[in-house]
């Protein structure tokens, strides 16, 4: 009878952690992590309305971001040579892996 008692204690403890470790990946991103959101949508809009002026000051606030240690450095390179495509002429090319990279990382950080 005590195995049995033991056997369910380990039983709850296992399902107890499985579901905390279920949990423990699933919270809201960052402020930070938002605003970095925020300036790639911003460097999105004004690469879709090909607006140079725009797209040059959305820029700075990027590098800002990365000056302050709010934004990974990969990031921000990743950013970076996509706003040079945009530059370059390359309006649809930049726009297409804006969308992409707001895809695979929603919230860098």
């Amino acid at each position: 009878m005590r195995q049995i008692f033991v056997q369910r204690q380990w039983c709850n403890l296992v399902l107890v952690l499985c579901f905390a470790g279920v949990f423990a990946g699933c919270s809201n991103p960052s402020d930070e992590s938002r605003q970095n959101r925020r300036v790639v949508d911003a460097v999105l809009t004004a690469v879709t309305l090909k607006n140079t002026k725009e797209l040059d000051r959305d820029t700075v606030l990027l590098d800002k971001r990365l000056a302050d240690g709010l934004l990974a450095e990969r990031h921000h390179k990743a950013v970076k040579a996509i706003i040079e495509k945009a530059k370059a002429g390359n309006w649809r090319e930049a726009e297409d892996e804006l969308y992409s990279f707001r895809e695979s990382c929603p919230f860098p950080k």
